[in-house]
C-alpha cells in the first residue's frame, strides 16, 4: 500500500505550480512498478490487488464527496484536487483492464466510474434503438438499464454486466427479430423481474392459444424442452440475488406443466356426474348427413360458429347430433361433405332458412 501513499500527501500538496507534472510521473511510476511487482508472486496477488482497489476508491470518493457531479464532467478542470481526482481514476481502470479477475466485484464503484458510465448511456440508448425499436422487450431493457445506472449505489458486477449487455445488444442485425433478442437475453441472464413477468406471460398465450389440455400439456413440455436446452453466459447476472432467467422461466413450465397434468388425470379419472349424464346423448335433427353437414359449412363462413378448428365442430356435431336416417354420424363423413355436398342439399337447406324465418314471424305475431 506505501506505493499509494504518496497520493494521500498530494492531497495537501495542492497549490504547486508543477501539480500536473507531479500527478502524471506518479502515476507512471505506480504503474511501473506494479508492471514489475504484481506478478512476480502469485501468492496474495488477489488480496492485493483488492487493497489497491480499495485504497484508490477511498481516496476518490474522499475527493469527489467534496465537489458537485458537474466539477468532474471534463478532465481539463483547473482544480488540482479534481485533477488528483482523474489521476485515481486513472489508475483504477488500469487495474480493470490489467487484472479484472483479481477485483471485488462487489464494491460500490466511483462517482467518475458513474458518470461516465451514464454518458456511455446516453451514447448507447442512440445505437440500441435501431434493434426493434418501440417494442415491448426493448422497452424493458432499456429502462432497467437507466433504473440501474439512476442510483448513486452501482457495484462493479452491475456495471460490467450493463456495459457487456450493450456490446452484445449493439452487435445484433438491425433486422434482428424478437425471438434472437429473447436468446440474446436468456444468454446473458437477464433476470430483471419486469422481463421475467413479461416473458412468462408470453408463453402463457402461447400455450393456451392450443384448444385442447393435451395440446397445451404437449406445447410446455416441448417449451420446457427448447428452455432447457438453451445456452448460458457463465458468471453473468442481471441480479446475482435471483435464480437466473432460465431456471425460474423452466421452474414456471414445470408447474404449468404440473398443473395440465394434474387437470387430464382428473378429467379422465373423475369425470362429474354431469359430464357422465350427456354420455350418450344426441340431438336428433330431420336433417339428412348431406344438408347437417351443409348447414355446418353455412354456419361457420356464416361467423355464427366461432371456433376455428373446424375439425373439432364437426367431430363435436358427429359425437351429439343424429339424424332420421344415421343414429351414428362418422366425424370424417361430416367433415368430408361439408365440402362435397349436392344441389338438393343446398335446396333443402335454403327452404329450411326460409321455415324458420316464416315460423319467426309468426311466434313474433303471437
Amino acid at each position: 500500500m506505501n506505493q499509494l501513499s504518496t497520493f494521500e500527501h498530494l492531497v495537501n500538496a495542492t497549490g504547486q505550480a508543477d501539480f500536473p507534472a507531479i500527478l502524471h510521473e506518479e502515476k507512471n511510476r505506480i504503474i511501473a512498478e506494479w508492471q514489475h511487482t504484481l506478478y512476480a508472486d502469485d501468492n496474495g496477488l488477489k488480496q492485493r490487488i483488492q487493497l489497491y482497489q480499495n485504497k484508490l476508491l477511498f481516496l476518490l470518493a474522499t475527493i469527489t464527496n467534496q465537489f458537485p457531479p458537474e466539477l468532474f464532467t471534463t478532465e481539463q478542470s483547473d482544480h488540482q484536487l479534481v485533477q488528483l481526482s482523474f489521476t485515481l481514476y486513472d489508475l483504477l481502470l488500469y487495474l480493470e483492464e490489467n487484472y479484472l479477475a483479481y477485483l471485488d466485484l462487489s464494491y460500490n464503484i466511483s462517482r467518475l466510474h458513474l458518470l461516465t458510465a451514464r454518458e456511455e448511456l446516453a451514447r448507447e440508448t442512440l445505437l440500441l434503438n435501431r434493434i426493434l425499436p418501440g417494442t415491448d422487450v426493448m422497452n424493458i431493457v432499456h429502462s432497467s438499464i437507466k433504473e440501474t445506472l439512476r442510483s448513486d449505489h452501482v457495484t462493479f458486477r452491475q456495471l460490467y454486466y450493463t456495459r457487456e449487455l450493450s456490446k452484445c445488444l449493439r452487435n445484433l442485425q438491425p433486422d434482428s427479430l424478437p425471438e434472437d433478442v429473447d436468446a440474446l437475453l436468456l444468454y446473458m441472464n437477464f433476470n430483471d423481474s419486469m422481463y421475467l413477468k413479461y416473458k412468462l406471460q408470453l408463453l402463457s398465450v402461447e400455450i393456451n392459444s392450443h384448444p385442447t389440455t393435451h395440446q397445451q400439456l404437449t406445447q410446455t413440455k416441448w417449451l420446457l424442452k427448447m428452455n432447457n436446452q438453451q445456452q448460458e453466459q457463465y458468471g453473468y447476472a442481471y441480479n446475482i440475488d435471483q435464480l437466473s432467467l432460465k431456471d425460474q422461466i423452466s421452474d414456471w413450465l414445470m408447474h404449468e406443466s404440473e398443473f395440465l397434468e394434474y387437470k387430464i388425470k382428473i378429467d379422465e379419472t373423475m369425470p362429474s356426474q354431469e359430464v357422465a349424464r350427456w354420455h350418450n346423448f344426441k340431438v336428433k335433427v330431420d336433417l339428412s348427413v348431406n344438408e347437417l353437414a351443409f348447414l355446418l359449412r353455412l354456419m361457420i363462413e356464416h361467423g355464427l360458429i366461432l371456433n376455428n378448428n373446424k375439425s373439432e365442430v364437426a367431430e363435436f356435431f358427429a359425437r351429439y347430433f343424429a339424424t332420421n336416417n344415421q343414429p351414428a354420424i362418422s366425424a370424417d363423413s361430416l367433415r368430408r361433405k361439408m365440402y362435397d355436398y349436392s344441389a338438393a342439399s343446398i335446396e333443402t337447406v335454403k327452404q329450411l332458412l326460409l321455415d324458420l324465418f316464416h315460423t319467426s314471424k309468426r311466434i313474433n305475431a303471437d
